[in-house]
């Protein structure tokens, strides 16, 4: 004896990947320009006009190619619903998006999207799909400008290191400079550093790459987390040779040096050289420590084959 029920839920035809991919888009478009419009074109327009917060137009692009580097894989899964815990991640959203004042709060709004995104993608492709996609999806994260107490806080850390730093290490090589607070004396003129010099600009950016680059070229948790600590010391040593080549240049070529465009043209060049380095020495680390692991396993099978 045979259900009629269950023989007519057996006849419906699956949901293949691609119209569940159409549903996606669908919905989250739908809630964009319907629920989340203004909230997400506040947070749009942070993103665009906040100096701060300028490394975030770089941030869709990097979590397209890491979609883009787990595309085989995701090929591979095959879609199966998960409707009962992606139901749970987009209650979370909405719920989030609610005690944000409906949109006002423009991070808790950013974040509700997000986490509504993830509970879509959960509900319709399964945890499977979710655990290639999760990384890239909430990457895009980074994109939030940090809440301003916490920004105020990282910003006077960094000054006083950097500050304190710079100073230090052109007084080794018996530079004329002083130092009282954040009031820097040269023989020739007086500088101060400010809260946009203080290497916030160096901290953020290189956090959010740090985490993009630990994705992709680390395979260890304790090593992605090494990578992304680094990043730490790597902007306080960014900011400190920010600071010396800028007091260098304006003792030694001109007070000019110290004004706007100079200044960006040395910050670009200081945060593009030390990341660029810290990229070079790392990977030059790992083909060393690969070459050495190579090295030792051929020598213990030798050792083996020896013993035969």
């Amino acid at each position: 004896m045979e259900f009629s029920g269950v023989s007519e839920i057996a006849r419906i035809p699956a949901i293949n990947g691609r119209t569940r991919a159409f549903i996606l888009v669908g919905v989250i478009v739908g809630l964009g320009v319907f629920v989340y419009r203004d909230a997400l074109c506040s947070f749009i327009m942070s993103v665009l006009h906040r100096e701060d917060a300028s490394h975030g137009l770089c941030v869709p692009f990097i979590s397209a190619y890491l979609v883009w580097l787990r595309l085989e894989k995701v090929r591979e899964l095959r879609p199966q619903l998960a409707l009962v815990p992606g139901l749970v991640m987009v209650a979370a959203g909405l719920l989030l998006f609610f005690l944000a004042g409906r949109g006002t709060e423009v991070a808790l709004a950013a974040l509700s999207f997000l986490l509504l995104t993830a509970g879509l993608v959960v509900g319709l492709f399964g945890k499977d799909m979710f655990k290639e996609l999760g990384f890239p999806l909430f990457y895009l994260a980074t994109m939030i400008p940090l809440p301003k107490p916490l920004y105020a806080q990282l910003t006077e850390c960094m000054r006083v290191a950097t500050t304190w730093g710079s100073v230090q290490v052109l007084q080794l090589f018996d530079f004329p400079i002083c130092r009282e607070g954040y009031n820097i004396y040269l023989p020739n003129m007086s500088l101060f550093v400010a809260d946009s010099c203080s290497g916030i600009r160096y901290l953020i950016p290189y956090f959010v790459f740090g985490l993009a680059y630990a994705f992709v070229c680390k395979k260890t948790t304790k090593s992605r987390i090494l990578v992304v600590l680094a990043t730490i010391p790597l902007s306080i040593i960014g900011g400190v040779f920010r600071q010396s080549f800028i007091f260098l240049s304006a003792y030694y070529v001109g007070p000019f040096m110290a004004e706007h465009r100079p200044h960006i043209m040395i910050s670009w060049t200081v945060f593009v050289g030390v990341l660029a380095g810290a990229i070079w020495m790392d990977r030059t680390l790992s083909r060393a420590q690969s070459a050495k692991g190579i090295g030792e396993r051929r020598g213990v099978q030798g050792k083996q084959d020896g013993l035969r």
